[in-house]
């Protein structure tokens, strides 16, 4: 859970950062306590310094606006979780269960539920990487995209952005299907290669290599591991990580092709292994398959991981006013 006090301009005023406890999972209203507390901290330590801004811009503004974005498939209209699956949580209107734990009464707080890949669209849009009219790919232990017009997410209902379920072919399996997310997310690269493993070396790469889940995904060590594979010569490593890219080209490569050359910003741990590992790799993929046509501009996030709580936060203003 990461958590800003933004003042509206892309400015983090304060943020923190908390592990979901486990059992927020498939429990909203828990989850909605925890984010509660996470509110309250924040607002006790900014209160001093937001005192003396934008009197007046808010002098009728509720006490307290919120902006709480989140994995997998929300309506953003009517405030609920459609079905999440990292969250193991489906029909949950979790914008109004986070208001009844917030630091002020019901009343005098509005609460807006948003997609998180949305959010991270727009906050880079906005103050980040992208233009006013971008792709956004999320890439994480999921897959999810976000299209940006003019400074606007597209329309496309409340499970627009889904592309990790998208089917792709298995490289994994010869004549086989996989969703995307299960070939090309962050998750997937190392899972796929720790299955691959076929030699003595299999028995050094235990949990404290970094490749044991716990049930939350994998730790950051298992994907520098994946990278250290495949910088000392591991075959396995690099086809590995060859194929997530092939498909994650592809996906790029069609997107341009329905949107044409806009930006494409992509948030994901992946970028930590390097321009020239990573992106340039992506970017050739992509303009062998554009055919001739004007390839996108591939660009890493610029916000961190803040960008997709700094998103809520300036999408909850803007949509209160």
């Amino acid at each position: 859970m990461t958590a800003v006090v933004s003042d509206g301009r892309g400015r983090v005023v304060r943020s923190l950062e908390r592990p979901v406890p486990e059992d927020c999972r498939s429990d909203g209203r828990r989850l909605a306590e925890e984010i509660g507390g996470a509110v309250a901290s924040l607002c006790a330590s900014a209160v001093d310094e937001l005192a003396d801004e934008g009197k007046d811009r808010t002098a009728q503004a509720p006490a307290l606006i919120v902006g709480v974005c989140v994995p997998g498939v929300v309506d953003e209209d009517r405030g609920q979780i459609c079905r999440s699956a990292a969250l193991g949580l489906q029909d949950v209107p979790l914008a109004s269960h986070v208001s009844r734990f917030l630091p002020v009464p019901a009343e005098s707080a509005k609460v807006l539920l948003y997609q998180d890949a949305r959010c991270g669209a727009w906050a880079e849009s906005r103050w980040g990487a992208g233009g006013a009219s971008c792709l956004y790919l999320s890439i994480g232990k999921s897959i999810a995209s976000a299209v940006l017009l003019d400074g606007v997410p597209a329309p496309g209902g409340d499970r627009a952005g889904q592309v990790g379920q998208v089917l792709v072919s298995d490289p994994d399996w010869s004549g086989e299907r996989a969703r995307l997310e299960d070939v090309a997310s962050v998750d997937a690269m190392v899972g796929r290669y720790t299955a691959g493993i076929v030699d003595d070396s299999a028995a050094s790469l235990n949990s404290s290599d970094g490749f044991s889940t716990g049930g939350t995904g994998f730790s950051a060590s298992g994907l520098e591991s994946l990278l250290s594979a495949m910088r000392s010569g591991d075959r396995e490593a690099r086809r590995v990580w060859d194929t997530g890219l092939d498909a994650l080209a592809d996906l790029i490569a069609r997107g341009a092709g329905l949107l044409g050359p806009l930006d494409v910003v992509v948030s994901s741990e992946l970028t930590r292994a390097g321009e020239a590992v990573f992106l340039e790799p992506l970017r050739g993929r992509v303009a062998d398959l554009m055919a001739g046509l004007s390839a996108p501009s591939l660009l890493p996030a610029r916000l961190g991981k803040t960008g997709s709580a700094l998103g809520a936060s300036g999408r909850a203003l803007e949509d209160w006013q």
